[in-house]
Order: C-alpha cells, then sequence, then structure tokens
C-alpha cells in the first residue's frame, strides 16, 4: 500500500498540467457571484501587483518554469528569489490569487481559496521535490535542506548564480500578464461597469 508521500506525488503529477484549468473553472465559479466593491478592489489590484513583480523576478532567473517535470531541465535554479525560498512562482500566484478574490469583493472566500492553494499545490510541490531530487540528487538535497520551502529566508542560498533575463520574461510572463488584464478588466465590469446588471 502507497504511503501518504506517494500518493501527494502522483496526485501533483497528474494535476500539474491542469492546475491552469482547474483555477480557470474556479475564477469563472468567483466571477459569476463576485460582488465587486471600491475598496476590496483597490486591495485586489495592490496584492495582484505585488505577486506580479514577485513573479517577474522568478521567471527572469528560470528558463523552463512552465515545464518544471520534464527531463530537457537542464540545471537546479538556486539565485534570485530561489535563493531564498524554494517556490517564489507558486508563492506569487498565491498572492495573485488572493488579490483576484478580493476584486471580486468577497472577501470571505479567501479561506476557500488558501485551502484549495493548499491541496492543489501541496501535491504539484511534492511531486515537483521528488523529481528534482532524482534529477539533480544531492546538489538538490543540499538546497533543500537550506532553502524554505515556501517561507524566506533571510540571507541568500550560496548557489551558482546566473544574470536576470527580460528576454525570458518577456517570452514567457506574456500570458500570464495579458490574463491578469483581462481578469481585471471583467471583474471592474463586474462591478462598476455594463456587466453590474445583475448583480
Amino acid at each position: 500500500m502507497e504511503n501518504c508521500g506517494a500518493v501527494l506525488v502522483r496526485a501533483g503529477e497528474k494535476l500539474f498540467p491542469r492546475r491552469g484549468v482547474i483555477w480557470g473553472v474556479l475564477g469563472l465559479v468567483l466571477f459569476l457571484f463576485a460582488h465587486p466593491q471600491k475598496v476590496h478592489f483597490l486591495y485586489g489590484l495592490f496584492l495582484m501587483g505585488f505577486g506580479e513583480a514577485l513573479r517577474i523576478w522568478a521567471v527572469g532567473y528560470i528558463k523552463n518554469y512552465r515545464k518544471a517535470m520534464e527531463e530537457d531541465v537542464e540545471e537546479l535554479t538556486t539565485c534570485g528569489p530561489y535563493a531564498y525560498t524554494r517556490n517564489p512562482l507558486y508563492l506569487a500566484n498565491g498572492v495573485i490569487g488572493t488579490g483576484i478574490v478580493l476584486l471580486s469583493g468577497l472577501w470571505w472566500v479567501v479561506f476557500l481559496f488558501w485551502m484549495a492553494f493548499v491541496v492543489l499545490y501541496g501535491s504539484i510541490v511534492r511531486a515537483e521535490e521528488a523529481f528534482l531530487e532524482k534529477k539533480f540528487g544531492h546538489i538538490y538535497q543540499s538546497y533543500r535542506n537550506e532553502v524554505p520551502r515556501f517561507l524566506f529566508r533571510l540571507t541568500p542560498y550560496q548557489g551558482k548564480k546566473k544574470p536576470f533575463s527580460w528576454e525570458v520574461v518577456f517570452q514567457k510572463e506574456i500570458i500570464t500578464l495579458v490574463t491578469l488584464g483581462v481578469v481585471v478588466l471583467l471583474f471592474y465590469l463586474r462591478g462598476f461597469g455594463f456587466l453590474a446588471f445583475w448583480i
């Protein structure tokens, strides 16, 4: 019988390629029941901006982040935000997701969002960790032992350095930026524009 860790790894492998669809469906449900309010909307914009800034910082140091469990991953990224936390992209997604919930005006849904976030990314992170340990062995084990999974350490991990790449950001993050722009526009129209008629 499989232990809990193995079950989480298998679940994470299944969920990883479907994470966008899962969040899209949950976002649609949130949008349908949204009741945007100005104060919450502004807080939501702030959190989304902060989360996206963290994403950009992370994306600039990693080339294959959309295919994290593929065999063509060439090296372990341990610089930039990865020198402080092992999962800055997922942490950024959590901050952005919280901001989107606040856009909806349904602030109490933040608790439900974080429950879903922990379930989804908890298993995905376990699967990625198993893959990285198999791929990089003791190099990853050393990194994992010194850098927290989601919390930030105070001093940077002394790993291999490489420069930040705006080229990678422009190539890889444009999808996220456009998506977030559309999300903000739709929630704005839902609360303060012509889509507010069924609130």
